[in-house]
C-alpha cells in the first residue's frame, strides 16, 4: 500500500526547517552586531551570506516583521528595527514586574550552588564594564537575571522574561551614546542584590532589583532621546 501524502509532508517539513534555520541565523547576525538596528536587509546579500535561496530569506524576514524585529517600509524594503521610546518604556516596566516576582520566588529556593552560579555571572559582567559598551555586556546581564528566574522554578515566567530580554538586546544600538558610569553602577547593584538574596531578605532584594531595572530604564530612555535629537538635527540640516 502506498501513502502519497507522506512525501509532500516530508518535503514541507524540510522547507519549514530551512526557513526556521535562516530565521535564527539572521537573529544571530543581529546579536553579533553584524546587522545593526536601522540597517537595510537585502534579500540577495542575505541569501549569499547564508548560502540559501531568496525564498527562505523572505520567509524569515516576514516572520521577523511579524515579531517586531524588522520593518517593511514602502519603497525601502526590509529594515532592522530599532527599539523606540514607547517600546523601551513598556518592556522595562514589564521586566520590572516579572523580575520582582522572580526574585521573591528565587530567594526561597537558594542554596550554595545557586549563589555561586550567580556570583560567577556577576563576575563576568564586572570584568566587562571596563571595556567599550557592547551587546556582549547586555547578554551577560540577561543571563544573570534569567538565572534568577530559572531558580524561581516558573517556566512561564522564565520564557516571558527571555522574550522581553531578546527584544531589548536585539533592538538596541550599542554604539556611541552610553553613560560609562552606568556599567559600574549596575555591577554594584548586582552585588547588593546577591548580598540581600544570600541573607534571604526578600523585601530588600525585591527593592534592589526594582531600582536596578528603573535605573537601566532611565539610562536607555536618555540614550534614545539623545539619538532622536541628533537624528532630528541631521534631518533638519539636510531638508532645511
Amino acid at each position: 500500500m502506498t501513502y502519497p501524502l507522506r512525501k509532500p509532508k516530508s518535503k514541507l517539513k524540510g522547507v519549514e526547517n530551512l526557513s526556521a534555520r535562516v530565521y535564527h541565523e539572521i537573529k544571530a547576525l543581529i546579536l553579533r552586531n553584524q546587522i545593526m538596528p536601522g540597517q537595510k536587509l537585502q534579500h540577495q546579500d542575505l541569501s549569499d551570506r547564508l548560502g540559501v535561496s531568496r525564498t527562505p530569506v523572505r520567509e524569515a524576514l516576514t516572520r521577523l516583521v511579524q515579531e517586531g524585529y524588522v520593518s517593511l517600509l514602502p519603497n525601502r524594503g526590509f529594515i532592522c528595527k530599532e527599539i523606540n521610546l514607547q517600546e523601551a518604556e513598556e518592556l522595562y516596566d514589564l521586566r520590572e514586574a516579572l523580575e520582582a516576582f522572580a526574585v521573591e520566588q528565587a530567594v526561597q529556593k537558594l542554596d550554595d550552588n545557586v549563589l555561586e552560579r550567580l556570583r560567577q555571572k556577576m563576575e563576568l559582567y564586572g570584568r566587562d564594564i571596563q571595556k567599550r559598551f557592547t551587546r556582549e555586556r547586555l547578554v551577560y546581564d540577561q543571563e544573570l537575571h534569567l538565572e534568577i528566574a530559572e531558580v524561581a522554578g516558573n517556566e512561564t515566567l522564565t520564557k516571558a522574561l527571555r522574550q522581553v530580554f531578546e527584544r531589548i538586546v536585539l533592538k538596541r544600538k550599542t554604539d556611541g551614546l552610553y553613560d560609562q558610569a552606568r556599567g559600574l553602577g549596575a555591577h554594584q547593584e548586582h552585588l547588593r542584590l546577591l548580598e540581600a538574596m544570600a541573607r534571604r531578605d526578600v523585601d530588600k532584594a525585591v527593592s534592589i532589583v526594582r531600582e536596578h531595572i528603573r535605573e537601566g530604564k532611565r539610562n536607555v530612555l536618555e540614550d534614545l532621546k539623545q539619538r532622536k535629537e541628533i537624528w532630528d538635527l541631521q534631518f533638519n540640516a539636510m531638508h532645511g
